[in-house]
């Protein structure tokens, strides 16, 4: 069963990669079902920790439109976070944080380079508009459980 919600949980962290490179947007479908993967996994290996995990992905939601309000992360964004978030023992979330800010920097980097290269051809065009952060968030997310990948990664020489 736990292969089953991975390799959902996979191809919807895909699906948001590139929903909000191509379009900017998360869907919000994709989050619901990242946020029902969690809690079935929830529910199957720690059915007491349910409840909590729920309460602190609410809290995180509820936190991230004070962000989403400042302009610093878009709604899709603390969606999936929070999605992402019911996975997570509490003492992970933090190292997750981490994680998805370090990662945030990378893409920001990398799309502000974008700018540079776009700001040769014409000198009036944007040095970065919006980052899709949804690829800091998986990646992010991926290093704290590497494990959702090892199930789908064929190992060589075993």
């Amino acid at each position: 069963m736990e292969t089953t919600i991975h390799g959902a949980l996979l191809a919807m962290l895909a699906g948001c990669i590139f929903s909000d490179v191509k379009w900017r947007r998360i869907p919000n479908f994709l989050c619901l079902g990242i946020a029902l993967l969690g809690l079935a996994e929830t529910a199957l290996d720690t059915p007491g920790a349910t409840f909590g995990r729920l309460l602190i992905s609410g809290a995180l939601f509820v936190g991230g439109l004070a962000l989403h309000q400042k302009k610093i992360l878009g709604g899709g964004d603390i969606k999936l976070l929070a999605a992402l978030s019911i996975f997570l023992a509490p003492i992970e979330l933090r190292l997750f944080i981490l994680l998805t800010l370090i990662a945030g920097g990378f893409v920001g980097l990398f799309y502000m380079g974008l700018g540079w290269l776009r700001r040769l051809r014409d000198k009036d065009a944007p040095l970065v508009s919006n980052v899709p952060y949804a690829l800091a968030i998986v990646v992010g997310f991926m290093f704290i459980r590497p494990m959702f990948l090892g199930e789908f990664i064929p190992r060589i020489g075993h």
